[in-house]
């Protein structure tokens, strides 16, 4: 399926994420991560810091396949992977000492928490 994709962090991700799909590790979350960047931007998720601090704990690895907002605390740290971030919601990460990766580098990890 051909993806008219204008976005170019999303052309990255999805990029990375079909040549991860592809192997072995983790082959059914890869594929579905992929799904669910590829849909238009207005569908795609938002996740806000209070549900990702609920849903993880200290050390946790999250993709969020969409954009991170800031209502809410982070009160330990996570290494996190998204398309975007608000700009509040960025201090506050960086202020918890959690650690924004990319997505070439969350494929490498183990024990990944997806978040929608």
């Amino acid at each position: 399926m051909k993806l008219n994709v204008e976005n170019r962090d999303v052309k990255e991700w999805l990029d990375v994420l079909s040549r991860a799909a592809k192997e072995k590790r983790y082959a059914g979350l890869w594929k579905k991560v992929h799904y669910e960047v590829a849909v238009p931007s207005r569908i795609r998720s938002t996740v806000n810091l209070y549900k990702i601090n609920k849903l993880t704990k200290d050390g946790d690895n999250v993709i969020v396949p969409g954009k991170v907002l800031s209502v809410g605390a982070m009160d330990h740290k996570v290494n996190i992977a998204a398309i975007s971030y608000s700009s509040a919601a960025r201090s506050a990460l960086t202020g918890a000492k959690c650690s924004i990766i990319d997505i070439k580098d969350m494929i490498k990890m183990d024990r990944i928490n997806l978040i929608i």
